[in-house]
Parts: C-alpha cells; structure tokens; sequence
C-alpha cells in the first residue's frame, strides 16, 4: 500500500491480498469510529470536564509540594462571605 495526496492506493491486483486489505481497512476504521465514539460520550466528556476542574482547584487551593494555600482559601472564603452577605441583604430589602 503506497500513499500519495493523503489518499492511500492498493498496489497489488491479488484478490486474495484485496480482500485482505479491504478488512485490515475496516477494522482500522471500526477501531477509530469506536475510540471517537468513547470520546464523545456524554460520560466521558463529563468526566475529563471534572478531572480538569478538580485539577484547576487544586492548583489554586495546593501549592506545588501538596501544602494548602491558606491566604489564596481565605481570600476565596471572603468573596463568598461577601456575595452571601449582598444577597442576604438584597433579599431582606425586597421584603420591606
């Protein structure tokens, strides 16, 4: 099998050694559509979704050595205090 412009070209006229390539082809190409299949499943999509937000997380919560960052959680713990306290504030003002 020789390749020329991306399009690969059956250099043999043996139907034996055709159909032999015909199906070494297919399975290639059931492999493929199967591992595009497994990538683009909701799941899986989901799950990398996940691994990479747990791993953004933990480079801002960790530093490289595994200790916690204290002034980086705290920091994050007063922005959720603060929306909190708005919101709080907000909805008691609607009330009146």
């Amino acid at each position: 099998m020789a390749a020329s412009d991306g399009k690969a070209e059956i250099t043999t006229s043996d139907p034996r050694a055709l159909e032999r390539e015909v199906e070494a082809r297919r399975a290639r190409l059931a492999g493929t559509i199967d591992e595009l299949t497994s990538r683009l499943a909701p799941a899986s999509i989901a799950h990398r979704s996940l691994a990479s937000a747990r791993s953004q997380v933990g480079g801002f919560v960790f530093d490289h050595r595994g200790g916690l960052r204290v002034e980086r959680v705290a920091a994050a713990g007063v922005v959720v205090l603060a929306v909190t306290t708005v919101l709080v504030v907000r909805a008691v003002r609607k009330r009146r």
